[in-house]
């Protein structure tokens, strides 16, 4: 199971590669979580560059939830989002976490993100399960603390994008 997590990661860093150009267009409103304050962001796609992005980003985590449904302790903040427009896969039922915002006194905050995938390490139903009871993660430090666990993995999607926290009411 932990090498199909892999394969699929791998799958969506793969999809993930497409040129931003191909999926340029307004920016999208969505829910996040910061230190357990849910907040309104919007993202704007941007040429992905990471030998300059790495050095000029924060950390983006992308919390997808079991494959399992009826593990789910309430709906992901995307139900479902297909960010890439290539179909729905189980990826695309997640929440998003920020490391930090502005006036946090937060040392890494950028409006530049660094896309990370938070899966669980095996999609054997009992991993699923200790892995759902952890959701939802609300802050870095509960990624933190899950992929400490050894209950999920962190996946670099290499990927990059503008993300500004914005007023609730802005997003249409």
């Amino acid at each position: 199971m932990r090498r199909l997590a892999i394969l699929v990661a791998m799958g969506f860093v793969v999809a993930l590669a497409a040129p931003a150009a191909a999926l340029a267009g307004p920016p999208e409103y969505e829910q996040a979580y910061v230190n357990g304050t849910t907040v309104t962001i919007n993202a704007i796609e941007v040429h992905q560059n990471p030998s300059v992005l790495t050095h000029a980003a924060a950390d983006f985590y992308q919390v997808v939830y079991p494959t399992d449904h009826s593990l789910w302790p309430a709906p992901p903040q995307c139900d479902p989002c297909d960010h890439l427009g290539n179909g729905i896969d189980f990826t695309d039922f997640h929440d998003h976490v920020l490391d930090s915002v502005p006036g946090t006194g937060h040392g890494e905050f950028n409006p530049l993100w660094h896309v990370f995938l938070i899966i669980p390490s095996s999609f054997d139903r009992a991993t699923e399960a200790a892995y759902a009871a952890h959701l939802p993660v609300r802050s870095e430090a509960d990624v933190d603390a899950l992929v400490g666990s050894g209950l999920a993995v962190e996946v670099d999607t290499h990927f990059y994008f503008l993300c500004a926290v914005v007023n609730a009411h802005a997003a249409p």
